[in-house]
């Protein structure tokens, strides 16, 4: 891990430490520091400075979250790192890097209509990576993730259903070379996104 992430490392409680050091991949240490220091800042921008990671809580499907009114989620992938983060609304995202894959492996993540709009894209492969963040941001959002099973969660546009639960979804657009979403239990909300270097 680069020095001045051991730096930042050295601010963050014991426990949080602990937890870090228990990832083998130094990338995985970094990402995980990173998206907490993301929601540290974060968290200052609600107008709330002097944040614990101690106050993280977990439900007991693993979703962490701070605070009843407030809501937030983290997702990495490749050289990024975004927390959404939310006031009086739930919210999930979900970025990954398009890469080529074997589609005959995730048959599971998509149900049979899926897998036919999917191959009839023009870009099967983006469409993929489409449909696959705006469904993982939703069930981030929903606090279950994949335990949920892939069929009980339905995409239609830009809302994803999961049981009686709408999820209303943004495409984040930020790097041709990668797919994004940002959900929200709310139809209309405003948000913004602000870029911060910690390297």
């Amino acid at each position: 891990m680069p020095a001045i992430l051991m730096q930042w490392l050295a601010f963050l409680p014991v426990k949080f430490r602990d937890i870090i050091s228990r990832y083998k991949l130094e990338e995985d240490k970094t990402r995980k520091l990173l998206g907490r220091l993301l929601l540290i800042e974060g968290m200052r921008d609600f107008g709330i400075p002097n944040i614990s990671l101690d106050e993280v809580k977990y439900t007991p499907f693993g979703k962490p979250y701070l605070y009843d009114h407030i809501d937030f989620n983290i997702s990495h992938s490749g050289n990024y790192i975004f927390c959404a983060i939310a006031e009086g609304l739930k919210v999930g995202i979900d970025i990954e890097e398009v890469k080529p894959i074997n589609f005959s492996e995730m048959h599971q993540i998509m149900n049979a209509t899926e897998w036919l709009h999917i191959r009839a894209a023009v870009d099967p492969l983006r469409e993929f990576y489409r449909m696959w963040t705006l469904k993982e941001a939703a069930l981030k959002a929903e606090g279950t993730g994949f335990l949920t099973d892939p069929d009980k969660v339905c995409v239609k546009k830009n809302i994803v259903y999961i049981g009686n639960n709408n999820w209303f979804c943004h495409e984040l657009f930020f790097d041709t070379d990668y797919s994004g979403h940002l959900v929200s239990s709310e139809m209309q909300h405003d948000y913004k996104m602000i870029k911060l270097d910690f390297i």
